[in-house]
This record gives structure tokens, C-alpha cells and sequence, in this order.
């Protein structure tokens, strides 16, 4: 129960502290854009916590995210499933030396939904390290809410404080940055046991960082059996570029044995003309699981992106 309390007081102390400076977000300078770019699949992607689940299955299958992939990706799942799960994570984009070496992030989640019924928590907190295509380093904060109104109805708000700051050369900048706060609404509604349906908003306090683009969109999620689910997002950006555009994505998740989670996806960028197949697997027993999973370009950067996770479920 100690654990419990702590997490809990460090969750409702990130929340405050996230909200008193908000207007800091605000007085951000506006996005590059993508007519400073060549080619539009060199354009900055949004740097946000992601986890094994969500890589995988491609877009990342929102809908169906529980536990610490809900805190990412769609909190108004996080009250859905009693869970406690504590994740040590990577992320890892490889470059060479001579480009500005490899990007990488090291962090750590917790996510609560067993204190109360109705109501859960979960906060992450990340260290950012500048590499090739990904030239800026920093910290990332994440807190998030889910509440559970009634089985078929969730909601849930996430409130995100980062400072990325980008490397400079020369005195000229090297890559973007972000440095402020705002935040994500979700909501959920499970019709019948196995089919959700999400509506989602991210980055609603505008931060003018292609990091932390404004982006809504909806996800659906079907697990007709225990060990087989499926699902797909359609999100729009509206910030990053010229006009509105498109990111969309399947994929399917399977758990042979209830040990070994096995998950298959595509995502599709439309802005940067992307083409992506993801992929991960795992090994859980009992109290302890670990995941690996990929997401690798078709065409264009030919960018690989790897998470590397560690979860132990306290109850």
C-alpha cells in the first residue's frame, strides 16, 4: 500500500505542477514547417511516450490499449482493466557515428487501477538523448487519469510537461524542440464486451513543435476471444504541415499460450509519404513480462525505431 500512496502523491504532484506554468506552451516559437524541408519524409516526428503494444500494432490500435499503453496512448482505458504494472522502457533509433550517432530514450512507467474501482493513475517519466534524424535532448513528463463512469462509458485526460531542447552547431539549430506543457482527452465506449470504440484528442493546449503536433482522431478495437484481439486508427494532423493530413494504421495482437504476446501492424503517413510495418513479441510468467518491438520505413528514411520493455505487474 506504500507504493500505492507514492504513486499516487507523485501523479497528483505532476498534475499540479503541469498545470499552474500552462501558459508557457502558449508563448512557444511556431513549427518550422514542412516547406523547410526537401523532402517531406525528413520532416520531425511527434516524440511522445510509446510502449511495446502500441509499436507493434502499427497506428497502435488505441481502443484497445490497457495499463501503462493506455497512459500513452489512451487514458480513458486506464480504469477498463485492474491492473498495477510498474515498465522499465527503451527507445531506440540507430544512426552512425558520423551523423550524430544513435537516438535513444530511457524512462520508466507506473500505472494504477486497483486503489480505486472507478479511477485510475499512472504517470511516466523520460530521459531524451539526441541522435542521427532526432537532433535534440531532454526530459519527458507524463501523468494521465481514467475514469471508469460506468462499464460501457470511459474517460480520461493526460497532462504531458516536457523540455526538449535542440542541438545547436555553430550557434545554428539542429533539430526542434519542445518546451512546455499540454495535454490529451480520450473517451471510450464498449457497447458490447468485446468491441471499443475511441474518440481521441491529443496535444489540445497548442505547442507549436511538430514534437507535440494537435492531432484527433478515433480507434476501434475487436477481441472476440481472450487471446486474439484486432484493431485500426485513423488520426489527423492538423499542425505539422501545410494542410491536415492523415495517419492510419491496423494491426493484430495474438498471445499463444498465454505466455508469448505476438502483435503485427502497418501505419501510414500520409505528410511524410511513409509506409511503416511494425512488429513485436514478448514473454510474460506471472509477475514479470518483457517485449521487444519494431517499427521499420518502407521506402523514404528507411528509419528503424525499437522499444526495448520490462514490466512487473504488483498485483
Amino acid at each position: 500500500m506504500g507504493g500505492k500512496r507514492v504513486l499516487w502523491a507523485t501523479a497528483i504532484v505532476g498534475l499540479l505542477m503541469m498545470l499552474c506554468p500552462a501558459q508557457v506552451a502558449l508563448g512557444q516559437q511556431a513549427p518550422s514547417g514542412v516547406g523547410d524541408f526537401a523532402d517531406p519524409a525528413t520532416v520531425p516526428t511527434e516524440d511522445t511516450l510509446d510502449t511495446t503494444y502500441g509499436l507493434g500494432m502499427g497506428a497502435g490500435a488505441r481502443a484497445g490499449a490497457v495499463g501503462v499503453s493506455a497512459l500513452a496512448y489512451n487514458t480513458s482505458n486506464m480504469a477498463a482493466v485492474s491492473t498495477y504494472d510498474i515498465e522499465a522502457f527503451s527507445q531506440i533509433i540507430p544512426g552512425s557515428k558520423s551523423s550524430g550517432g544513435t537516438y535513444w530514450t530511457i524512462g520508466s512507467s507506473i500505472s494504477d487501477s486497483t486503489t480505486s474501482k472507478k479511477i485510475a493513475m499512472g504517470t511516466s517519466f523520460r530521459g531524451v538523448f539526441s541522435g542521427e534524424n532526432r537532433r535534440y535532448s531532454g526530459w519527458d513528463w507524463r501523468s494521465g487519469i481514467g475514469i471508469q463512469a460506468v462499464p460501457q462509458l470511459g474517460l480520461g485526460f493526460a497532462f504531458r510537461w516536457a523540455k526538449l531542447k535542440a542541438d545547436r552547431f555553430e550557434g545554428q539549430r539542429l533539430g526542434p524542440s519542445f518546451d512546455g506543457i499540454t495535454m490529451d482527452a480520450s473517451l471510450t465506449i464498449t457497447p458490447i464486451p468485446w468491441l471499443r470504440l475511441s474518440g481521441l484528442g491529443y496535444n489540445l493546449i497548442k505547442t507549436h513543435s511538430v514534437l507535440a503536433p494537435q492531432m484527433a482522431g478515433g480507434s476501434v478495437s475487436l477481441a472476440p476471444v481472450e487471446s486474439f484481439s484486432i484493431g485500426g486508427d485513423m488520426l489527423w494532423d492538423f499542425t505539422t504541415f501545410r494542410s491536415t493530413k492523415l495517419i492510419a494504421g491496423a494491426g493484430v495482437s495474438y498471445t499463444a499460450g498465454e505466455l508469448v504476446p505476438l502483435r503485427l501492424g502497418y501505419r501510414r503517413d500520409q505528410g511524410r509519404n511513409l509506409n511503416q510495418i511494425t512488429a513485436s513479441a514478448g514473454f510474460s510468467k506471472g509477475k514479470v513480462g518483457t517485449d521487444v518491438a519494431l517499427r521499420q520505413d518502407i521506402g523514404g528514411r528507411k528509419e528503424t525505431y525499437l522499444i526495448i520493455m520490462f514490466r512487473y505487474v504488483v498485483q
